[in-house]
């Protein structure tokens, strides 16, 4: 009897076996998951800066494609002989650089006001973008009903719509080449189009590029005339 039992019970090599064998499969199954998790992760980390980013580009695209450049104004101006007209110089309606990344990038009028949706308040708006590269935040400052001011006053609107941005690139096409700055003062016009690149980090560190071309469909009534009068034949 005693020689039956002890053929039946187990050997200490064959539960080290089977101890190894189990200790592998769950070494395996633990690696899947952790290897799944990681890359939902990822995929979760990319998904969110990639929808705030995309949000923040189609808010530019939006005022961009509404810019408006205002008519000169006519001043009068009287002297003890004569009276004189005089056609005075439009405000900076459109202003960019992105040569000093400490302070404003962008300025200018729109129609589009704040917002992204096609149920959002328009009207005339200043809009200006400024964008904090050691803090790599991008900051926006509008004031509805204001067109004629050439630059925002410094006040506490401004407000952060996008954090973690490694780099900004613009540029504006005059028709034809690409600009790396616009002062629509100095070009008597607005730029027909605008070119946006961002570099966004997500929370993992990696970056992600993201850019968009928008067309500038409102020029407003000086650039429109100004069109009118190029187009003229002698």
């Amino acid at each position: 009897m005693s020689c039956r039992a002890a053929q039946k019970a187990f050997t200490l090599i064959e539960m080290l076996v089977s101890l190894a064998i189990v200790a592998t499969i769950v070494t395996m199954v633990y690696g899947s998951y952790a290897a799944t998790s990681r890359t939902l992760d990822v995929y979760t980390s990319r998904m969110a800066c990639s929808e705030q980013a995309h949000l923040v580009l189609r808010l530019i695209a939006r005022q961009i494609r509404g810019a408006y450049m205002p008519p000169a104004t006519i001043e009068s101006s009287e002297t003890q002989t004569e009276h004189k007209l005089t056609l005075a110089e439009p405000p900076v309606a459109f202003e960019a650089q992105v040569r000093g990344l400490g302070g404003d990038i962008l300025s200018l009028t729109t129609t589009a006001g704040f917002g992204v949706g096609l149920d959002s308040p328009v009207g005339f708006s200043r809009v200006s973008y400024r964008y904090d590269q050691v803090a790599g935040s991008l900051r926006i400052c509008c004031q509805p009903g204001v067109r004629n001011s050439d630059t925002l006053a410094e006040t506490d609107a401004w407000r952060p719509i996008l954090d973690n941005v490694a780099s900004i690139e613009l540029g504006f096409y005059d028709g034809k080449h690409w600009q790396v700055q616009w002062n629509s003062k100095q070009a008597g016009r607005l730029p027909q189009a605008v070119k946006i690149a961002l570099a966004v980090a997500d929370k993992n560190g990696r970056e992600h590029h993201y850019a968009t071309t928008v067309p500038v469909v409102c020029w407003g009534d000086s650039q429109k005339q100004q069109t009118k009068t190029s187009g003229r034949q002698p």
